[in-house]
């Protein structure tokens, strides 16, 4: 608990140092000249606080983070009639925040159920002991119960949903209330940015009402020091400082901070992780909501996903996780191979060599059960997949060892040996290799209890070591929230004209289920969308304020980035250009050489692909085409979306032929 005070205590101080910087570099912004000239135009109405701020751009409600949430709360303002500015730190291409790696699964309620049923599962199954606020819960879940609704605003008619039973569906099967839990899909797929790519559309396709900035990151909010009004937002675009006033509403939608380190630390207790989602969530919401006082919520939730109860392998140069399941019982959730991984003389240790999870078991998003609930487990900083020869040999039989992974295993001829290679203590981990030895003979594992079936004991020979990472899906902590998604204070009332909704300040305290996240951003991004267009009462006047003129040089309808224009490449006789849309990012496009109906080569002049999972892909991709001399080749494994994106292209240039 004195940890978290001090951690509290550091942020407010910085934060009130930012603050400090941002009302007066906002009140700076105009020069002399032009508060001298604005005095004189000074009537009656007298001044706000606003009007002493040279505002760069003028918008009804701007929205900071283009995710799910931040494409559903655009849409829903600019339905309501509100003129939307939409800015997100990545580059074109590149948006979307976790929303474009999530499964695109949307938790709901089976049709027709009661909706008590599912709040029930929520409140006193999943938050376990943890207080809550029941009327943002209650808000959360209703809506959750008319997710297909919230589908067919954005078009989809007939979502799919899972059938009861299937992985996850419920992902506590155990609580009360699980039986109406299920799954909405844009369509029968998953892992294909379905969702995401539906709610980019939705925002395009509302240009007359949305402006988009790309590569635009938030880095404070204009506050009124006497009502603790939102007004505004300073956006670092191009190189310079932007100055954005927002006339009705700010929605928060930026995401986590799994990708900050001092707040990992701080937050998460872990000294590290490697994300599995985009590389942009850093917290800045957190760290904005700090500066105009926000209270904090959530801050110790996070999940993880995929083999081990959330490890993936370290590979040099990767800034992202690979998702990878440790065996075959996610289903479609996370399978990526068929073949079972914890399964043999393979165990998980920790910094001192320490057996700490069931390396089999079936995690739920990283937590395991622990004493009646499900936690996430200690996060060392060093862990290492532990096996032998045997499991090598299985491992390359059945496509888990890759070069790059062989190459990088340390080996030795005893667990001291191999410890001492590692940074382990010999000491310990000589025990946990003989302890393991002893559990398969006995046909039980008293340390973690893994199913025996799984278990063969150390063959004698070789030790080999991977070195892993902790890996992170995404953190829930933020800004509180109340149902109306307005952003509360310290002491629990509203911040006048701040919302959120999404990750930052997620409704999640402790167990998750899947699909919440994106069925928040559903709900609590459509509600804060329409509260924030609302039309607003009117500063109040202060007395002994000079109003000064704006410089506006962002025009709300014509300031919004251009979407990408065809790329321009000269093409030979023999060359065609192919577009696909299929892809993670934008759209990608190849320049082809076709000879006598044959591919001959292939350029890839445009891509927006996950370096980690596309981008690598490409080189293969384009060396098995020109081999195959047409677009009939095969998907690379771990990026299937991109495959599918780059054969669309192919057959795209072929057509025109």
């Amino acid at each position: 608990m004195s940890g978290t005070t001090i951690t509290r205590r550091k942020l407010v101080r910085d934060a009130a140092c930012a603050s400090a910087l941002v009302m007066g570099s906002a009140a700076l912004g105009a020069s002399a000249a032009q508060a001298k000239e604005s005095s004189k135009a000074n009537d009656a109405t007298g001044v706000t606080f606003a009007d002493t701020i040279a505002w760069n751009a003028e918008y009804d409600v701007v929205v900071i983070g283009f995710g799910a949430a931040g494409g559903i709360a655009s849409i829903y303002a600019a339905d309501a009639g509100a003129r939307v500015l939409l800015c997100d730190v990545a580059p074109r291409g590149h948006e979307g925040g976790n929303s474009r790696y999530a499964a695109q699964m949307m938790c709901g309620a089976v049709e027709g159920s009661d909706p008590d049923d599912l709040y029930a599962y929520y409140r006193n199954g999943l938050a376990g002991h943890f207080d809550v606020d029941e009327e943002a819960l209650r808000t959360y879940t209703d809506g959750l119960c008319a997710m297909p609704s919230l589908l067919a605003y954005l078009g989809v008619d007939e979502p799919y949903s899972w059938p009861a039973g299937t992985p996850v569906t419920p992902e506590y099967p155990e609580y009360n209330g699980s039986d109406v839990v299920t799954e909405y899909f844009v369509h029968q797929g998953i892992y294909d940015s379905a969702l995401w790519k539906l709610i980019r559309k939705n925002v395009l396709d509302r240009a007359d009402g949305i402006d988009v900035w790309y590569e635009s990151p938030a880095q404070h909010l204009v506050q009124d020091p006497d009502t603790k009004t939102v007004v505004g937002v300073q956006i670092e675009r191009g190189g310079e400082t932007v100055y954005v006033r927002a006339l009705n509403g700010v929605v928060l939608t930026c995401g986590g901070f799994e990708n900050n380190p001092e707040m990992v630390q701080d937050h998460l207790g872990s000294a590290r992780f490697l994300p599995l989602g985009s590389l942009y969530n850093k917290g800045d919401g957190v760290r904005m909501g700090i500066e105009v006082g926000a209270d904090l919520w959530h801050m110790e939730a996070y999940e993880t996903l995929g083999m081990l109860c959330g490890h993936t392998w370290l590979s040099d140069g990767d800034e992202r996780a690979v998702l990878e399941p440790s065996h075959g019982k996610g289903g479609p959730l996370i399978s990526i191979g068929s073949e079972e991984f914890a399964k043999g003389s393979v165990i998980l240790v920790g910094d001192d060599g320490s057996r700490f999870v069931n390396e089999n078991e079936d995690a739920r998003h990283g937590h395991v059960y622990d004493c009646g609930f499900w936690r996430m487990p200690t996060a060392n900083y060093t862990p290492h997949l532990i096996f032998d020869q045997t499991e090598l040999d299985y491992y390359k039989e059945n496509g888990r060892m890759t070069d790059e992974r062989e190459a990088a295993l340390t080996s030795a001829a005893t667990p001291e040996e191999l410890a001492e290679k590692i940074g382990a203590d010999p000491d310990v981990l000589a025990k946990t290799i003989a302890d393991w030895n002893f559990f398969c003979a006995q046909g039980c594992d008293y340390g973690q209890g893994r199913d025996p079936e799984s278990m063969r004991a150390f063959d004698g020979g070789i030790y080999f070591a991977a070195e892993m990472r902790p890996d992170i899906l995404n953190t829930q902590g933020g800004p509180r929230r109340n149902k109306n998604a307005e952003v509360l204070d310290t002491a629990g009332k509203p911040i006048p004209h701040l919302y959120s909704a999404g990750e930052l300040g997620g409704m999640c305290a402790f167990q998750y289920q899947s699909g919440g996240n994106l069925g928040e951003c559903m709900v609590y991004g459509k509600i804060a969308g329409t509260n924030a267009a609302v039309a607003k009462d009117a500063l109040p006047v202060v007395d002994g304020l000079t109003a000064v003129k704006p410089d506006i040089r962002f025009t709300a309808g014509q300031a919004s980035d251009e979407p990408f224009a065809d790329a321009d490449v000269v093409l030979g006789a023999r060359e065609r250009l192919g577009t696909s849309t299929a892809g993670m990012g934008d759209d990608m496009q190849l320049k082809v050489t076709v000879e006598n109906g044959k591919i001959t080569a292939v350029e890839v002049v445009r891509e927006s692909e996950t370096p980690e999972y596309g981008g690598k892909a490409l080189d293969t991709l384009v060396s098995e085409a020109v081999k195959a001399g047409s677009a009939e080749i095969d998907v690379v494994s771990g990026a299937t979306m991109t495959s599918a994106a780059f054969m669309e292209a192919l057959q795209d240039a072929l057509a025109q032929g």
